[in-house]
């Protein structure tokens, strides 16, 4: 009796998550404004490049490893060309929205399939990044760990400053 009791609570437990998943797709708290990305809540299930730097919540932009001043946006833009190729060769990320300057993409988590909105806007020779939870209060640091294995990878391609880590 206890362990039927023990194992129907596991199952709506179960359920209810992946229901509450299912249900949260589509609530996106991102922006169409080019200049600012959406600020996070105050929930800490949020990093941005736009939150004051002295913030738990904030995350250095990705900053180009080209040089060349007179090229500005031109290499940001090549930079977000690079991570757009990047994430779609991984299967938990997916482009919702794909602009010259900017994407917004979604991220789903391998087991419950928790949706996180990744948004990232082109500023000159930089990349702006934001990474929030859809639901829930705490990511446990997920959405930081995200960026920054985004960043390691184009760190390892030659295309992000090693320094902006």
């Amino acid at each position: 009796m206890y362990e039927q009791s023990i194992r129907t609570l596991r199952c709506g437990l179960i359920f209810g998550c992946v229901a509450l998943s299912i249900l949260s797709t589509g609530v996106r708290a991102m922006t169409d404004n080019l200049e600012t990305l959406a600020p996070c809540p105050q929930s800490p299930n949020c990093v941005c490049s736009d939150e004051d730097p002295r913030s738990s919540k904030y995350i250095a932009p990705f900053v180009s490893d080209r040089a060349d001043a007179t090229q500005g946006s031109a290499d940001g833009q090549r930079l977000l060309a690079a991570i757009a190729t990047y994430l779609e060769s991984r299967p938990e990320f997916r482009i919702v929205k794909r602009s010259d300057s900017g994407l917004q993409i979604e991220a789903r988590s391998r087991l419950l399939r928790f949706v996180d909105d990744i948004e990232m806007q082109v500023r000159g020779n930089s990349v702006a990044v934001r990474s929030a939870s859809r639901v829930g209060y705490s990511d446990l640091g997920k959405n930081r760990r995200r960026l920054e294995a985004i960043r390691r990878a184009m760190v390892k391609q030659g295309l992000v400053q090693a320094g902006s880590l």
